[in-house]
């Protein structure tokens, strides 16, 4: 009879250890479920915040408009970081842990065999008891009772053994499995978000290298151009002409080559042709426009140059722009074209 209460106890904890497997497990699982939904609707609803923040910038200005288009670029690129992830966790996590359902099934239905066959001892040790309180001569039906006890006590014993080890077996592998499970969770979650900081740091220096002064002043220029129309309409010519004079300054001030130049030019006129200027009036008209040809001609090769050199300027400091105002995920697929 101890044997039989100790057996008792032994079913019991087994069957405590596989419930809360059951119920525990379970639980994980289903919230680990949720967390995956819900990581999955989180991506649809920033997929949406993308399709606006580039519908926005189409109505933007430069400066705002790059800037918004590369935010939409890398939250998209984090997007599809967290379409990994989702799919991780539903292989790595979520997979694992529903495959528990029939693991404890199985161990379930093993218990339940192994309680029938202590029952079955049980019940033909009591039976054995009664024949030799009620028959204690008839020794065939008692030796009948005690060969059917013992042999459901030996049956009772193996299965004991074996599931044993049926239920530590269990054990290790729950262990095991629920430590790679969220090892491979954190894994999974350490991932995600080291790429997404990765991608939001390149992300914010953009957005902090957005010159909002520079769109405002194009702004500024279209709501105002209503009250500058008049000027342009009564003198459009010296509007013109004026914008450009402040635009390339006299090179006879600024330019070291049209002082060089005009260094050159000057001694080229001799006393005698002076003379000859004060003598022959029409020749030195002639003589004096001509050199002021030369001088215009030479000034305007003098404007050419600058403007080049402004324009390649402007242009370098353009393609810088561009090549640093990238973003993220622009940047990953040209490194990896």
């Amino acid at each position: 009879m101890n044997s039989l209460l100790s057996r008792d106890v032994q079913v019991t904890n087994m069957k405590q250890t596989v419930k809360h497997a059951e119920k525990h497990l379970g639980n994980i699982c289903s919230l680990l479920a949720s967390y995956t939904r819900k990581t999955a609707k989180l991506r649809d609803k920033a997929d949406q915040l993308v399709a606006q923040l580039f519908d926005f910038s189409s109505t933007e200005d430069p400066e705002f408009q790059v800037a918004l288009k590369n935010l939409a670029e890398d939250l998209a690129m984090v997007q599809d970081y967290r379409q990994a992830q989702v799919e991780r966790l539903e292989t790595r996590v979520i997979a694992p842990l529903k495959g528990y359902g029939d693991i404890v099934k199985n161990k379930t239905a093993d218990l339940k065999k192994f309680s029938t066959d202590l029952n079955r001892e049980m019940k033909e040790l009591r039976k054995l008891e009664k024949l030799r309180l009620r028959n204690p001569a008839d020794r065939q039906s008692i030796s009948q009772a005690e060969m059917n006890a013992q042999k459901a006590s030996n049956n009772a014993q193996r299965n004991a053994r074996q599931l044993e080890e049926t239920i530590t077996d269990f054990q290790r592998q729950k262990l095991e499995d629920v430590k790679i499970i969220f090892t491979d969770f954190i894994t999974v979650e350490m991932l995600f978000h080291a790429k997404a900081l990765e991608v939001y740091t390149h992300t914010y220096h953009n957005l902090e290298a957005m010159d909002t002064q520079r769109d405002l002043e194009l702004f500024n220029r279209r709501i105002k151009m209503s009250d500058s129309l008049p000027g342009h309409l009564e003198s459009p010519l010296s509007n013109h002409s004026a914008s450009r004079m402040n635009r390339y300054p006299s090179p006879t001030l600024a330019s070291p080559k049209s002082q060089s130049f005009r260094s050159t030019l000057v001694p080229t006129v001799s006393p005698n042709l002076r003379q000859q200027h004060i003598q022959y009036p029409d020749t030195a008209r002639r003589f004096r426009g001509t050199l002021q040809r030369q001088r215009g001609m030479e000034e305007e090769e003098l404007d050419e140059e600058e403007d080049e050199e402004e324009e390649m300027y402007e242009s370098e400091i353009e393609e810088n722009q561009h090549t640093s105002r990238q973003s993220y995920a622009a940047q990953y697929v040209q490194m990896y074209r």
